[in-house]
């Protein structure tokens, strides 16, 4: 089975959803007998590109890292790949909700994830009516935060 596979020059960390790509070229590959989609093993004829070391397969729409690339012959080349998961699925990844438990800058102080300290020290005042209770019921407010 021939497939489309994009080289790539990948310029990112592993853990970043969004990577910064050099798109070297678009070659034709035949996948190894009984390999994984996840971790494909596709090999390509022809000379590869310098720097290659991501991927792309659109049958199976997913970018993959490259592992390892041995030399099967003088024009045939057999890539190792595992799958960049984080590229592949970032739309559903950013289509997530979550509350965040902690960040560097912003915070929010109805979460109480026990890492943010606070100190609630009462404060007492006390105000004499000038004119006493008449009856034996009162209100209390109570105000502030």
């Amino acid at each position: 089975m021939s497939i489309s596979i994009t080289l790539m020059r990948n310029y990112s960390d592993i853990n970043v959803l969004d990577k910064n790509t050099e798109n070297l070229s678009t070659v034709s590959g035949t996948l190894k007998n009984k390999t994984s989609v996840l971790n494909p093993v596709i090999q390509i004829q022809g000379a590869l590109p310098t720097g290659c070391n991501y991927m792309y397969i659109a049958d199976f729409g997913r970018y993959y890292f490259v592992d390892d690339i041995s030399s099967v012959s003088n024009t045939i080349f057999e890539i190792s790949a595992h799958v960049d998961v984080l590229t592949t699925y970032a739309a559903q990844i950013r289509s997530c909700r979550g509350i965040i438990a902690r960040q560097q800058n912003n915070w929010n102080l109805y979460v109480d994830d026990g890492a943010f300290k606070t100190y609630q020290n009462e404060i007492i005042l006390v105000q004499t009516f000038s004119t006493g209770f008449n009856s034996d019921e009162f209100v209390l407010a109570v105000a502030g935060s």
